[in-house]
């Protein structure tokens, strides 16, 4: 019984851990959510940007394309 405890709390913490990493942001995510807020900021005045396009555009930018 105390085994079957032990490896589930084990794989419990293994689990949130592989979580965490593959939930942690890469790179090329945090260069399109930085580009992407600035290009919403520099947009005029009462412009409606549609989050699509400015996401499109900022994985342009942050891919070099």
């Amino acid at each position: 019984m105390r085994t079957a405890l032990l490896v589930a709390a084990i794989l419990a913490g293994a689990g949130t851990i592989a979580g965490a990493v593959l939930l942690k942001p890469t790179g090329f995510e945090r260069c399109v959510s930085i580009i992407g807020r600035d290009i919403e900021r520099n947009a005029s005045p009462g412009a409606t940007l549609d989050p699509r396009d400015v996401e499109a555009e900022a994985a342009r930018i942050c891919s070099g394309a």
